[in-house]
C-alpha cells in the first residue's frame, strides 16, 4: 500500500512542476487539488533537496500593530475565503495595519518565495559588490564561475544577468513549455544539476541580445556569490537575517552539486518575509553603498512589457503612481515597496486566483 501512495505522490509532484503545466496551471483546479500543491511546495519539495539553513537573528524585531478595518480589508477577507490566498500583511512604514492569514497555514509555516527570491539575490549581490568581493556589476560571470567558460554565458556580465538580458532567446526564453520552464522541470523534477544545464549550452552563440526572463540566470549569479564571498551564501543570508532581525529559521535549497536553487526556492515565515522586505525598503532609502546599488539598479529599468519595467531582478509597476518596487513570484507571491513612504505589502498564495486589486489598493 505504501508503495502505491508514494508512487501517486511522485506522479502528482512531477505533474505539479512539469514544463507544460507550470504557468498559471492552478487557477481552474479544485480547492482540494490546490491544497495538495501547497503541501508539495512547503513539505515535499524541500525534503527532496539539500537545505541551507539560516539561523534566526541574534536580535529579533517585533512589529507594532494597529489593525484597521475598512472596505478594502473586507474585500481581502472575502478574497481569502473564496480563493487560495494565504497571507496578506501591510506595514505602513511604522506599524502593521493589515494582517490576514488563511487557516491553511500558521504563523511559523515556512512559505515559499518563488521568484521573490530573485530580488533577494540581487540585494545580496549588491552587498557583495559593496564589500568588494565582486569588483563591478560590469564584470563577466566567467571571472567568478569558471564553469561558464566555453558556454553561452561566458561573456555575460552581472548587469546582463540581473537585467535578464543574458544568454539567447533560442536557448532559454519565457514561453510556457520552453527552456525557462524546462529548466525548472529539469532541476526540480528530474534532479538535473545547475552545472549540467549550464554545460548543455556549450558552443552556443548569442543571436539576439534582448530582455529574456528566465530562471537560470539567477542561479548563475547566486553561484558566483557563493564561491566568492567568504562564508558563501549561508554567511550572506545570515548577515541579511541579522540586519533584518528575523525571528525564525529560514532556508534555501541546493542541487546535488551544492549549487543554489535561488531562482525560486527560498523559505521563510510570513512575518520574516516582511522583515526582509522592510530592510530592503530602508536600505533603498538610505545614504549607503547598498542604497546606492538599489537606486542604481532601479535606474537601469528596461521596458519589459507594455505595463511594467524590469531591472536588477526587481519589477517596477507602472499602475502604481508613487515610486514603487516589486518582488514578484509565480502563483501570486508579492512584496511591494512604496519607495516614497517606506511602506511594504506582502502577500502569498497557492495560485494567482485572488482579487489582486483589493490588495494593491492598500499601498496605492
Amino acid at each position: 500500500m505504501r508503495i502505491f501512495v508514494t508512487l501517486a505522490y511522485t506522479l502528482l509532484f512531477t505533474f505539479v512542476l512539469s514544463a507544460s503545466s507550470f504557468s498559471s496551471h492552478l487557477k481552474n483546479k479544485s480547492k482540494k487539488e490546490k491544497e495538495k500543491y501547497l503541501e508539495i511546495r512547503i513539505a515535499k519539495i524541500p525534503s527532496e533537496f539539500n537545505q541551507i539553513k539560516i539561523a534566526p537573528a541574534k536580535i529579533k524585531k517585533n512589529f507594532s500593530k494597529s489593525i484597521i478595518k475598512n472596505k478594502k480589508t473586507i474585500k481581502i477577507d472575502k478574497s481569502m475565503k473564496n480563493s487560495s490566498l494565504l497571507s496578506v500583511i501591510y506595514y505602513d512604514g511604522k506599524k502593521i495595519v493589515v494582517d490576514k492569514k488563511s487557516d491553511k497555514i500558521s504563523n511559523d509555516t515556512k512559505l515559499y518565495s518563488m521568484s521573490i527570491s530573485k530580488s533577494f539575490v540581487s540585494y545580496i549581490l549588491g552587498n557583495a559588490i559593496c564589500n568588494k568581493y565582486i569588483k563591478s556589476i560590469n564584470d563577466k560571470i566567467s571571472m567568478y564561475v569558471p564553469e561558464t567558460k566555453g558556454t553561452l554565458y561566458e561573456n555575460s556580465t552581472f548587469r546582463d544577468l540581473i537585467n535578464m538580458s543574458a544568454g539567447d532567446i533560442n536557448f532559454s526564453n519565457r514561453k510556457p513549455g520552453s527552456a525557462t520552464f524546462t529548466y525548472v522541470d529539469q532541476v526540480i523534477v528530474k534532479k538535473k544539476s545547475v552545472k549540467e544545464y549550464l554545460l548543455s549550452s556549450a558552443g552556443k552563440k548569442i543571436t539576439v541580445k534582448k530582455f529574456n526572463y528566465n530562471n537560470f540566470l539567477t542561479d548563475l549569479v547566486a553561484r558566483a556569490i557563493d564561491v566568492t564571498v567568504p562564508g558563501g551564501l549561508k554567511k550572506s543570508y545570515t548577515d541579511f537575517a541579522n540586519k533584518s532581525e528575523t525571528n525564525y529559521e529560514m532556508f534555501f535549497l541546493t542541487d546535488k552539486d551544492g549549487w543554489p536553487l535561488l531562482h525560486g526556492w527560498f523559505y521563510a515565515t510570513r512575518e520574516d518575509f516582511l522583515r526582509l522586505g522592510v530592510q530592503i525598503a530602508e536600505d533603498w532609502n538610505s545614504k549607503s553603498c547598498i542604497g546606492d546599488y538599489l537606486n542604481f539598479v532601479e535606474n537601469m529599468k528596461s521596458k519589459a512589457s507594455e505595463n511594467s519595467s524590469y531591472s536588477g531582478f526587481f519589477w517596477y509597476d507602472d499602475h502604481i503612481q508613487s515610486r514603487h518596487a516589486e518582488m514578484r513570484g509565480h502563483g501570486g507571491q508579492r512584496i511591494h515597496i512604496n519607495l516614497n513612504k517606506g511602506s511594504v505589502l506582502i502577500n502569498h498564495s497557492i495560485a494567482n486566483d485572488y482579487d489582486n486589486k483589493s490588495i494593491l489598493d492598500l499601498i496605492r
